[in-house]
């Protein structure tokens, strides 16, 4: 059968709902064990980042006060203990994404109703098919807004960002966020389709679950209201209403805590989310507070951290809505609506970036503040691939195998940053910049969450350190960090190796070598390293030519004459 049969076949094919629904669901799959292959440390995925223990000890507390008070989880104080959020205490979070994070490590724990054992791997397996959701929304959206290649070259293009695809790998609530706006800017494109008022309901319902997972999702309150007002003019009024209702009655059903005392506890909640301690950024070649990183920041890191050939698609899908040839791209739906929901996306993109970008605004930790950016990049890249694969067939208009082998291999190519920065995605950098080596030359922070401590180096550093020692790490973060990385590593475990926060003042007075692990955040790091200055790393982690993380051996520095650190450097130079 000729090529253009078997086109035409594929393309009559993929209008069936049912087709299109189980090359969703394929691609879900895939995604999710394609994550899933790298979430164990052991097994070669990421270290254990600062946030990921206290995220699924959290978690973990949810579903063993369920477990164990059934229907009177939802008594008042039982939900006090089990929500224990003080004032003076941790920022305050709503509990959709620890619930997905706490039945993941359910699924695999021993002893669920005990608060003490906590394992990583197993709830990291709960963002991994997060992951696959996000593949399944944006692939079955586009290949019904863009066709069967720009559905499956959105869906893939997930996978080719490494930013997104690292945080499809940590229990923590990034990539959840990101899949909980992504569905809600979807939701509401459907309900649009067609107008009718139980759309609006369940596309409510759908940003309440994202306001269930963080406060991001109010974002998407602007880019919505405009959209509405733009397609639906004054009919927009009572959609918004029922929408808008919705969302906020699923937000306070789903959050017991907020039942006890509403304002109160709201408050709370969104105080704590911007009033807390500053969070040093690196950025341009020297250390800001979160609140005074300049407003470009957000801007520059998107551009930098996005696979040049999947920001070409999506510039090019974007370009395609200032023309006039917008009816081409259109896949069996009206073009202006098609139009409308384009814009959409791309006016959410630009909140969640312009918000990080207002002065005064927190922003710290690489992209992940603005991570749901990068999903919905995706869905411009189904419309982008769309359209070079229109520009390709006006110089290649016989050539449909020619033509598609193309559009594939240029895809293909985007994955080679995911291939290479294995597993330490968060510090991938485009060649924009110069990839890794570039980013270091120019001033940019290296791996800002240390998951460049990776079972690798853990299990080298549990070969070489003397029975009863114990391993220092640095920067510490947060009091829960060491706990996360011990709890993480079979092999720190198995050799009975205490983790230890280092400071400068302890090296100062050190009376005997110590041992101890570097990841390079650069906003934290003191002006030398631990110990003697610049000692040789034992091992190292690397990309690039740029090094993550080192173990490094270091002696005490000479001390006062009568310190036990002064008389051996005496003996030393008598000798």
């Amino acid at each position: 059968m000729p090529f253009e049969k078997v086109m035409a076949e594929i393309k009559k094919s993929v209008s069936r709902p049912s087709l299109r629904l189980s090359l969703a669901l394929l691609v879900a799959v895939l995604c999710t064990v394609v994550a899933a292959i790298d979430i164990a440390p052991e097994t070669g995925g990421p270290g254990v980042t600062c946030d990921e223990f206290y995220h699924v000890s959290y978690g973990k507390r949810l579903v063993a006060s369920l477990l164990a008070n059934g229907l009177g989880f939802f008594r008042p104080h039982c939900i006090c203990n089990t929500f224990d959020w003080r004032k003076d205490g941790p920022p305050v979070h709503p509990p959709l994404g620890n619930w997905i994070l706490g039945w993941a490590n359910w699924l695999f724990d021993p002893k669920p109703l005990d608060l003490l054992p906590t394992a990583i791997a197993p709830a990291r397996l709960g963002t991994a098919v997060c992951f696959g959701c996000l593949a399944f929304i944006v692939g079955l959206f586009c290949i019904r807004q863009y066709g069967l290649l720009g559905g499956m070259s959105a869906a893939f293009s997930l996978i080719c960002m490494p930013r997104l695809f690292g945080h499809a790998h940590l229990a923590a609530l990034d990539l959840i966020t990101a899949l909980t706006c992504t569905s809600t800017i979807v939701a509401i494109i459907w309900a649009g389709e067609d107008k009718e008022r139980y759309r609006f309901l369940l596309a409510g319902v759908v940003w309440g679950l994202a306001l269930l997972t963080r406060f991001h999702a109010l974002l998407c309150f602007p880019p919505i209201l405009c959209y509405m007002i733009c397609r639906l003019r004054q009919k927009a009024v009572l959609p918004l209403i029922v929408w808008s209702a919705t969302g906020i009655v699923t937000f306070f059903l789903g959050w017991p805590w907020l039942w006890l005392d509403p304002l109160g506890h709201l408050q709370q909640y969104l105080v704590s989310s911007t009033q807390r301690i500053h969070i040093h950024t690196f950025y341009l070649g020297r250390v800001w507070n979160d609140v005074a990183v300049p407003w470009h920041y957000p801007w520059v890191m998107f551009l930098i951290t996005v696979p040049i050939g999947i920001l070409f698609l999506g510039v090019l899908g974007i370009s395609t809505l200032c023309t006039k040839r917008r009816s081409c791209l259109n896949s069996g739906n009206d073009p202006s609506e098609q139009a409308f929901a384009s814009w959409l996306v791309v006016g959410t993109i630009c909140v969640f970036l312009l918000v990080f970008s207002v002065p005064g605004v927190p922003v710290y930790d690489g992209v992940r503040l603005f991570l749901p950016a990068y999903p919905l990049w995706a869905i411009l890249v189904g419309r982008g691939t769309r359209a070079f694969w229109q520009i390709l067939k006006s110089f290649l208009r016989e050539s449909h195998v020619l033509r598609t082998s193309i559009v594939c291999v240029f895809l293909a190519l985007q994955a080679t940053g995911v291939l290479w920065f294995r597993p330490i995605w968060l510090s991938y950098y485009n060649c924009l910049v110069g990839g890794l080596w570039g980013a270091e030359k120019l001033g940019f922070e290296i791996n800002y969450w240390g998951d460049a401590l990776t079972e690798q180096i853990l299990c080298d550093a549990a070969s070489r350190i003397p029975e009863g020692e114990t391993l220092f790490f640095a920067p510490s973060l947060a009091p829960y960090q060491g706990a996360g990385i011990v709890v993480g590593s079979p092999c720190l475990i198995e050799h009975g190796i205490p983790l230890q926060a280092w400071s400068t003042e302890m090296d100062e007075s050190a009376e005997k070598t110590r041992w101890v692990l570097i990841y390079r955040r650069r906003a934290d790091m003191p002006e030398h390293f631990p110990g003697r200055p610049n000692p040789e790393p034992v091992s190292e982690v690397s990309r690039q030519g740029v090094w993550l993380a080192r173990l490094v051996q270091i002696t005490p520095r000479a001390g006062p004459p009568g310190s036990p650190a002064g008389a051996s450097e005496r003996l030393k130079h008598k000798s």
